[in-house]
């Protein structure tokens, strides 16, 4: 029971930490009630009865102003437009239901009576500009001055001590009674301030002394119940820490600290006969004995067992040395091997890729032909990989020039294989089916694609298709006729882009049939830019933040050059995907054509 309820380490700190924590959470406690208290007694002064008694001194030289202003009004003979007049119209009109309204505002924070008082002092103002409008009404131009019935009443009004001065004297009154009850106010909250102040500084100077006197009180605790022992403990342990066993032994106290002593002692006299033994099993006598702390000594058994082992070790380590080291030699050979199969099957693949784009350029029109179909023209073609998923399709058919641009599914190899099938397909639809009208390109173009790609349909389904803003133009009568599949066509036209959308369909991934694509007939203008595109530069991601081009940027940059020749466009174009993309990597071919009408 006794040691139960001992004086241990734990409850030395904590009775005395405790205590200390106590103290000064009062003291926290008590500052912030007094700091907030301090806090809105300032923010009512200062954002209430300081802006209040600002608002009530500029409502009385108003007041006193507008009295001055309806006297001359009345007594002197003047034109409607007199700057006096003027003066005082916008005076009442203006700045009078503006100070009003601030007043009204700040009357929020007001205490009744003073809230009371205000609602007089508007009664009594409502009255005086009663009295100001019947003036004004009375002698509304300079023929009222002479009517000898409107002289009597303005001299009642405007007589000196009369009607008019009687009710401003009222009003002016009022208005200082109010000012001051709000400085009595204001200097009342002051007062309260410095109340709190004072009541702060007992409290920080006071409670910090009895946290000072806690504190040294908890420090002399723990130095002499605590520090002392552990300092003896430290002694112990860095030498132990060099390799050197101490002399002394520790003075064991009633305790954890003398607990841990104990403890030591006993762990210094076991490392003296585990030292000694260790020395006799490196020397090689590995009949040495030992005898462990306890059953349940782990180290002391595990020396025993090293004893045991370690001949048999020894013995067997030079053997295994020389066959791992034999397995490591024939790996590093087989890694090489591999290597350079590798690096040659890399070559082989690439060699061929090579040679496919050049098998894939050589389906796309050269720029020299491209010119002499459509004089005005450029192609900006870029593919993320050595071939490409995007290319165009220009062709001269009677009078008319047929232009592509087409957008495979995926890139790379794939979309080089789907390349050709579009190829090929628009070559059938329009050279060998003799079809002309885009919304028949594209349908045939879609039937020979599914045809291609689905002849073995029950084993598996192919959903690959492509997208296509497909043209037909005539150079001569500036017609142009639209379809796409994906793809829209824009024309920019003095400055304005119009947008002609496509179709939410896709060429030969799926079976139309029962649906056809839409025609659009353009009438084009002299000077219209003629843009068909695929998603790449939209979709390229760079920027500040990484983010994609987006296809709002990119009809706002085709506005801003659609008046440049088709070569500058061409370097426009090519100079803001550089800068947009830094350092990001291409993220799928980009094609681009444009034309001008």
């Amino acid at each position: 029971m006794a040691s139960r309820f001992r004086m241990t380490i734990g409850r030395k700190i904590g009775m005395g930490f405790g205590l200390f924590i106590f103290f000064a959470l009062l003291v926290v406690v008590l500052t912030n009630r007094t700091l907030e208290r301090s806090r809105e007694i300032n923010e009512q002064i200062n954002k209430v009865y300081s802006p209040s008694v600002d608002a009530l001194v500029r409502l009385r030289n108003l007041v006193v102003n507008a009295h001055v202003l309806i006297k001359y009004w009345a007594q002197v003979e003047s034109r409607t437009d007199a700057r006096e007049k003027m003066t005082l119209v916008e005076l009442t009109e203006r700045d009078l239901p503006a100070l009003l309204d601030r007043v009204d505002t700040l009357s929020a924070g007001w205490d009744r009576e003073e809230v009371a008082r205000l609602a007089g002092i508007y009664a009594e103002l409502d009255r005086l500009f009663a009295m100001h409008s019947r003036v004004k009404n009375m002698l509304p131009s300079m023929e009222s001055y002479k009517d000898p019935m409107v002289w009597l009443e303005r001299n009642e009004l405007a007589e000196e001590g009369g009607v008019l001065d009687v009710q401003t004297e009222l009003v002016l009154e009022e208005l200082d009674h109010l000012l001051e009850m709000q400085e009595n106010r204001r200097k009342e909250l002051g007062g309260s301030m410095l109340v709190s102040f004072d009541s702060l500084k007992f409290f920080v100077l006071y409670m910090g002394l009895a946290l000072i006197a806690i504190g040294l009180v908890v420090s002399w605790l723990i130095v002499r119940g605590i520090v002392r022992p552990v300092h003896s403990l430290r002694h112990v342990l860095l030498s132990l820490g060099r390799g050197v066993f101490p002399r002394t032994r520790v003075v064991q106290t009633g305790d954890e600290i003398g607990d841990m002593s104990k403890a030591l002692s006993e762990l210094v006299d076991g490392l003296r006969r585990t030292t000694e033994f260790s020395h006799a099993v490196a020397a090689g006598r590995f009949d040495a004995e030992y005898m462990p702390l306890s059953e349940e000594d782990v180290l002391g058994h595990a020396l025993l067992k090293m004893r045991d082992e370690l001949g048999q070790r020894e013995r067997i380590l030079e053997q295994k040395v020389q066959e791992r080291t034999e397995e490591v030699v024939r790996q590093k050979e087989e890694v090489e091997r591999q290597g350079r199969k590798v690096v040659e099957l890399y070559k082989n693949v690439t060699d061929s890729i090579r040679y496919a784009k050049r098998l894939q350029e050589s389906i796309l029109p050269p720029d020299q032909r491209v010119r002499e179909m459509l004089q005005e023209s450029f192609v900006l073609y870029r593919p993320k990989d050595i071939v490409s998923g995007d290319f165009y399709w220009v062709e001269s058919v009677g009078e008319k020039v047929v232009i592509a641009a087409v957008d495979c599914t995926g890139h790379g190899v794939p979309g080089a294989f789907m390349s050709l099938v579009g190829y090929n397909g628009l070559n059938q639809a329009i050279k060998e089916h003799g079809h002309l009208r885009p919304s028949e390109i594209l349908g045939d173009l879609n039937r020979i694609a599914y045809e291609t790609l689905h002849k073995d349909r029950d084993k598996y389904i192919v959903r690959d298709g492509m997208d296509m803003a497909l043209c037909s133009l005539d150079p001569r009568t500036r017609v142009l006729e639209y379809a796409g599949a994906n793809c829209p066509l824009y024309v920019v036209r003095d400055g304005q882009l119009l947008q002609f959308a496509p179709d939410k369909m896709p060429v030969g991934g799926f079976d139309l049939e029962g649906r056809t694509f839409t025609d659009h007939r353009i009438k084009l203008e002299e000077g219209d830019a003629i843009y068909l595109f695929s998603d790449g530069y939209p979709d390229q991601f760079g920027g500040p933040r990484g983010k994609k081009f987006l296809y709002r940027r990119f009809r706002e940059l085709l506005v801003s050059i659609s008046q440049e020749p088709m070569d500058r466009q061409k370097v426009l174009l090519q100079d803001a995907l550089n800068e947009w993309k830094g350092p990001h990597d291409q993220v799928d071919d980009i094609l681009v054509m444009g034309i001008r009408a």
